[in-house]
């Protein structure tokens, strides 16, 4: 998924964020950074209820079989 954001407001992002990163390591994160967008539309959705996403649910017996 290409990301909607532009590669020179990303570089400003990173400074921004104060990252000392490569150019190398940049490119590398701004390939998936779509992917990183698409997730953050998801998570900021309005109205989600907390079924909406189960992987956040820690059940500890599920690990341990009850025993706690």
């Amino acid at each position: 998924m290409p990301p909607k954001t532009s590669r020179p407001d990303f570089d400003a992002l990173v400074r921004r964020a104060g990252l000392s990163l490569t150019d190398t390591q940049i490119t590398t994160i701004y390939g998936a950074w779509g992917y990183v967008e698409q997730m953050l539309e998801r998570v900021r959705t309005p109205g989600r209820d907390r079924a909406a996403e189960p992987a956040h649910i820690f059940k500890p017996d599920a690990f341990f079989g009850g025993e706690i």
